[in-house]
């Protein structure tokens, strides 16, 4: 029950973030430098820190924010039983951090917004957190076949072979941004399960401890 809980949680968290990604283009039309303050740019990433993470919850018009926000929910739906708030927000801050410095080190494109890289970042990360729990498997072909076919779309993207909104595919520029959404959720996916070994290993201490004082 503790954990249907943490996941309706974490549901609510990606409905807030969504909600916040939509209001946004309206209000930008109401001021007009507002994406040109909070988007990825290249010459500002280091001066401007906070584009490294407000660049993707920022969009150009409502129809990507719109295809962009269910796909945020989507896969929350699909996966929020792997994580509570917390370890859900520090998935979404490393992802967009280490998205956009990845996006800055190979240069291309120089500017951009949208949720998209981070929802390939979460998306693979799940799905290693599916695995995971199969002990990796190949038995349960589902994680590994969605994550060779998310790296197929990427590849294609990049190549310049795949242009679909509802993929989230908007020209190969973008497929560097996901591309580098794919490395930061790999990140983060280790550094989740790094974390879910050290909680493995402190009630075992705990235990050992008490039966020595026993």
């Amino acid at each position: 029950m503790h954990k249907v809980n943490e996941a309706i949680q974490v549901i609510i968290c990606s409905l807030v973030l969504a909600a916040v990604a939509i209001w946004l283009p309206y209000y930008q039309v109401e001021t007009g430098s507002l994406l040109n303050q909070y988007d990825f740019a290249q010459a500002l990433a280091w001066q401007e820190p906070w584009r490294l993470v407000t660049a993707h919850i920022f969009h150009l018009d409502a129809r990507h924010v719109l295809y962009n926000a269910l796909g945020l929910v989507v896969v929350c739906v699909f996966f929020a039983r792997h994580f509570d708030v917390r370890t859900w927000l520090n998935a979404i801050l490393v992802i967009a951090t280490l998205c956009s410095i990845l996006v800055w080190l190979v240069g291309v494109p120089e500017r951009f917004v949208g949720l998209s890289g981070l929802i390939h970042g979460l998306l693979v990360m799940s799905l290693l957190l599916e695995w995971a729990k199969q002990k990796y498997s190949f038995n349960d072909w589902l994680p590994p076949l969605s994550i060779a076919l998310l790296t197929l779309k990427v590849v294609l993207e990049i190549a310049g072979l795949l242009d679909s909104q509802i993929l989230l595919s908007q020209g190969n520029t973008f497929g560097y941004v996901h591309g580098a959404g794919l490395v930061a959720g790999v990140v983060a996916w280790r550094l989740h399960r790094r974390r879910l070994a050290s909680l493995a290993i402190t009630p075992s201490k705990s235990t050992a401890t008490d039966n020595s004082r026993d």
